[in-house]
């Protein structure tokens, strides 16, 4: 892959906090709770996955226990969106749309974690670290919907 590429998808990996904190103030200030409340637990796994990212790699040498982990994360994110969406915390749109973005990223991680260690395809390298950036990228505009909606809708006609 060439080297901007990789660089542009580092800095999206490390910041998505960042790219998330225009959307949970937006809500906060707007009193728009249910958005709030995902894009608040979405920035926190983000956050969580940034802190442990590091120390996972060192303490994971076989390559084994960080694709668990992740699939674990985004298995655990989906569980607490859901069930914030059953209990009307969170948009249920959001919830399901969530969802149907994330679902594809714990598949992907074990997928990797069987790829490494029984087939070695050449190829799963790559679609590892193309879709996995492109579910957060998904995961970040699902958390902007509302703000996009807000900002779309058309004012009264009087």
């Amino acid at each position: 892959m060439p080297d901007w590429f990789v660089y542009t998808i580092s800095i999206l990996n490390n910041s998505w906090v960042f790219i998330l904190s225009p959307a949970i103030f937006v809500f906060y200030l707007r009193k728009d709770w249910q958005a709030f409340h995902f894009s608040v637990i979405t920035a926190c796994f983000f956050l969580y996955g940034t802190l442990i990212h590091s120390s996972l790699r060192e303490f994971d040498d076989i390559y084994i226990w960080r694709y668990v982990v992740w699939a674990f994360n985004d298995i655990a994110w989906m569980a607490i969106i859901a069930y914030l969406g059953i209990k009307d915390k969170v948009y249920l749109w959001q919830s399901v749309l969530g969802q149907l973005v994330v679902i594809m990223a714990p598949i992907l991680q074990l997928f990797r974690l069987v790829d490494r260690h029984l087939w070695d395809l050449s190829y799963s390298t790559y679609m590892y670290k193309t879709l996995l950036p492109l579910i957060n990228i998904g995961t970040v505009v699902v958390c902007y919907l509302p703000l996009i909606y807000l900002f779309t809708r058309r004012s009264p006609q009087t």
